[in-house]
This record gives C-alpha cells, structure tokens and sequence, in this order.
C-alpha cells in the first residue's frame, strides 16, 4: 500500500522534474538583430566569399573578412538613412559581428569550437570599421526537442545534414543535461534553416545592444 509520504515525494519529484525541463527554456536566449530599418545588412565581399568565411576558420593570421551594405541603395531609394552610432553588434544574416571589447570578454569564456576571425565593416560613405571580429562556431548545437517543437517535418537535405524551418522551440532537457554549461554557453542552433544562435542567460549583458533583440525561447514564435 502507497503512504501518504511516499505519493509526496512522487509529487514532489515530479514538479522538480517538470522544473528542471522549463529552466533550460528560461535560460537561453536567441540573439537576434534589432528590427531597425536603419541598421546595415552586412554582405561579404567576393573575396571573402571564396573563403568559405561562415563554416570553417581560417588559418591564423589570415587576412580579414570584408563586409559591406548589401541593402544601401534599396534603403537610399526609400530614404532610409544609415544608423547614426554604429553598434557593437552587427548581423551577416544569423551570424553575428561583434566589437574589440566583446570578443575579449567571450575569450575569457574559453568556449569550445568558437572563433573569432578579425573583420572589416565598410560603410556607406566608404570608411572602414576595423574593430570587428567574426564568429565561427566548428560545430552547430542541435538541441531543441522534436516533441515540443513546432517545425515543418519535411526537411530540406544540404551538406548533409536534414534542416528544418522551425516556427516555435522548446530545449531537449536530456541534451542539455548531459553537455557540461561552459560547453553550451553560447552555440549555434543544429538542424535547423536558419541557424540562429543562442546564449546563455550567463552571456546575455555581452549581447545586450543597440543593434540586437534578446529573445526568449518561448518568445521565438512571436518574435
């Protein structure tokens, strides 16, 4: 026969489970671009390109990779005017671009298979911005969980791997209770078209600037 103590704890055990697999969603954000008309759309030159820049890292001390605009004269059609202060973080799609100061506090993070690669921003009255670095991740993170997510379950087949168009996340606990935290603090969503990248909310004054969203997980499918 069950005690009254005994159905307790099971109680208990079970809301600390079901606890444990919302704080993995309460604890991530998607760093993502600000939705500003005026911020720049970062495209890579033909030579950086070439250079396979947003999957594999270059050799050390290799030239840097060059942006550009992509979307000036689209926006000086529609007098769109460039951002006035350039922010510490810009956007090559889902790829992020940060500042000097930064990299060197995501350096002391000593986060595995993350590099920075130096890069220059070349802006619409032609001057350069030098004080940017890239950011490679060697591998993608794939860690949100079949069973909770929304997602188109016909994926498209690249480099093969199966990626998927995701429209609302949930975290696989298991994954994540079984990679060690400074292993996932910042990453690189797996499986998945877009490839979003993801902090912990450890990191998440790194991230905080005038040119980027902080999103939450369960915020994703609004945002």
């Amino acid at each position: 026969m069950t005690t009254i103590p005994a159905i307790r704890k099971a109680e208990m055990d079970c809301q600390e489970f079901s606890n444990n697999m919302k704080i993995y969603d309460d604890d991530y954000f998607f760093v993502m671009k600000e939705l500003n008309d005026s911020l720049p759309s970062l495209t890579p030159t033909e030579e950086t390109v070439d250079r396979n820049y947003s999957f594999s890292p270059p050799p050390p001390g290799s030239s840097p990779f060059f942006f550009f605009n992509g979307a000036r004269e689209f926006k000086e059609r529609r007098g769109i005017p460039p951002i006035a202060q350039m922010p510490d973080i810009l956007f090559n799609g889902t790829n992020l671009v940060i500042r000097t100061h930064l990299r060197d506090a995501l350096l002391a993070m000593e986060i595995p298979g993350l590099f920075m690669h130096p890069s220059v921003y070349i802006d619409e009255k032609d001057h350069w911005h030098e004080d940017f670095w890239f950011l490679i991740f060697s591998k993608r993170f794939d860690c949100w969980d079949r069973k909770k997510s929304d997602y188109n379950p016909e994926p498209i087949r690249l480099g093969g791997f199966n990626l998927h168009s995701i429209y609302s996340y949930s975290l696989d606990e298991e994954k994540l209770n079984n990679t060690p935290l400074n292993q996932r603090l910042l990453f690189k969503m797996g499986e998945t078209q877009e490839a979003f990248t993801l902090c912990h909310k450890s990191l998440a004054n790194i991230f905080r600037d005038s040119g980027t969203r902080l999103i939450t997980i369960a915020g994703f499918e609004n945002a």
